[in-house]
């Protein structure tokens, strides 16, 4: 569990994280499936032949990129792991 999610909590709301986060494992572990799923789907369509015809294909690309960034960083906050 990254400390993001307890920064600035005490007492029983700290706890009432905490056990909601360790609670829901398997609701978690799914949702992470789903946006691994979303990143391959990117990747899929960013390396399209066709891609390389449009005229904005620069940004296009860097909307990939920071798309798929964002999805990793949802992945590593509902990651069990302490990865801070």
């Amino acid at each position: 569990m990254k400390s993001t999610w307890i920064k600035g909590l005490e007492g029983q709301e700290l706890e009432e994280v905490k056990s909601a986060f360790f609670a829901g494992g398997h609701l978690r572990e799914r949702l992470k499936e789903l946006l691994e799923s979303k990143i391959k789907e990117n990747n899929k369509r960013r390396i399209t032949k066709e891609g390389y015809e449009s005229p904005s294909w620069g940004y296009e690309q860097a909307d990939c990129n920071g798309y798929e960034r964002a999805l990793l960083e949802v992945i590593s906050l509902i990651s069990q792991k302490n990865e801070d």
